[in-house]
Order: structure tokens, then C-alpha cells, then sequence
């Protein structure tokens, strides 16, 4: 693998990796305003860790599913684009979603905790919560390199896998499951170092494929 691929790489497995420290890290994961303040006011260094850690992931997730899209494009072309396309779109949303929730401390800093409460009501009621079903994109996208990957070798299964635990973390974030999130994130990881593996050997065996050709 070349440099870039390499990063590429990287990025595609450390993203999860990271949102399952962040997943560990943070003190609460329900969206309810009274709790977010409670965290935020009895666990501030963990909450602001945690939130940087968790806004980190999508960016790096981001050049991860853009790397994969691009390394399947040759043998999957349909699924590598439609998957880089919507993968990205959903990780997007989950990016802008990530900047609401990153406003809570600064809420809970600068307001008393009742006042804060409604405020962070608020921000969580607005319209831009209407564009949550859209993080499923992200997840979409995912499953479809998934089964993009199938085309260089990888398992069905894996395949079935990996989609089943990118839609698990979503579910997850939506309920609240610290449990569900971690697990996902982990056999998300597990996953992706697969079909990076598969990649790699395939890479490998092109040349020596060509070779024979030619002889």
C-alpha cells in the first residue's frame, strides 16, 4: 500500500475506534436536557473530552469511507460511488448534529442549571432535529461499500456484519444504549481492518496476476 492508502487506511479503522472512546468516555448519552446538564455540571473534563472525542470521529470516518469508496471504485464502481456519496452526506448531518450537542457546555457554563435546561430544550426541539433521520445515510452508505467489498473477496457475511453493526450504532445513539453504541463501534473496527486486509491482498496479487498474463 502506498502512503496515501495507508492514511486512508488509518482513518477508516481509527474512526470507529475513537467513537468507541468517546462512547466510554463521556458520562451520559441520553438526549434529555436535565441529564445533559447534570453530566456536563458533575463531570465537565469528561463531558468536554468525550464531545471533542466524539466530533473527531465523524471528520476522520469521513476520509476513511472517501478512502474505501475510492480503493473499491475499480471493481465496484456503482456500489463505491453510491456508498462514498451517502456515507458522507449521513456523516455530514451527524457533523452538524455533533455542533449542536458541543454547544451544551457552553449553555450550561453560562446559564443557571433550570435556565440551561430549557435552553438546551430548545436547541434539541428546533428544526435542525428534524434532519436526524438523515444520519441513517451514514449508515446506508456504509452497508453498500460493505457489500462493494465483496466484489476484492471479503465474506458475505462480513459484509452483513459490518452493515449490521453501523445501523446498531445508529439505533444505539438513538436510544441511548452505551452497550450497543461500544459493541458496534468495536465490530465496526474489527470489520473495516477485514476488508483493509483484503485490499492489501489484493493489491499484492494484481501484479503477480499480471505477470502471468503476460508470461
Amino acid at each position: 500500500m502506498s502512503k496515501a492508502a495507508r492514511a486512508g487506511a488509518a482513518a477508516l479503522i481509527a474512526g470507529p475506534v475513537i467513537g468507541l472512546i468517546a462512547t466510554i468516555v463521556l458520562p451520559t448519552l441520553s438526549d434529555d436536557a436535565g441529564d445533559v446538564v447534570t453530566a456536563t455540571t458533575s463531570h465537565h473534563s469528561a463531558m468536554i473530552a468525550g464531545l471533542t472525542l466524539q466530533t473527531l470521529s465523524i471528520p476522520v470516518m469521513i476520509a476513511g469511507v472517501v478512502w474505501l469508496a475510492t480503493a473499491l471504485a475499480p471493481k465496484a464502481p456503482q456500489l463505491a460511488v453510491a456508498g462514498g456519496i451517502v456515507g458522507v452526506a449521513g456523516a455530514f448531518v451527524i457533523l452538524f448534529e455533533d455542533g449542536l450537542t458541543d454547544a451544551g457546555p457552553s449553555i450550561v457554563g453560562s446559564l443557571d442549571s433550570a435556565r440551561a435546561v430549557v435552553a438546551l430544550h430548545q436547541v434539541g426541539s428546533s428544526t435542525a432535529a428534524a434532519i436526524d433521520p438523515l444520519a441513517l445515510l451514514f449508515d446506508l452508505g456504509v452497508a453498500l461499500l460493505a457489500f462493494g467489498a465483496v466484489k476484492i473477496g471479503v465474506s458475505r457475511w462480513v459484509a452483513v456484519a459490518l452493515t449490521v453493526s453501523a445501523v446498531a450504532q445508529g439505533v444505539g445513539f438513538g436510544a441511548g444504549a452505551r452497550p450497543v453504541i461500544a459493541v458496534a463501534f468495536a465490530a465496526m473496527a474489527v470489520f473495516f481492518i477485514v476488508i483493509v486486509r483484503s485490499l492489501s491482498s489484493a493489491e499484492q496479487w494484481q501484479p503477480a496476476q499480471s505477470a502471468v498474463a503476460v508470461a
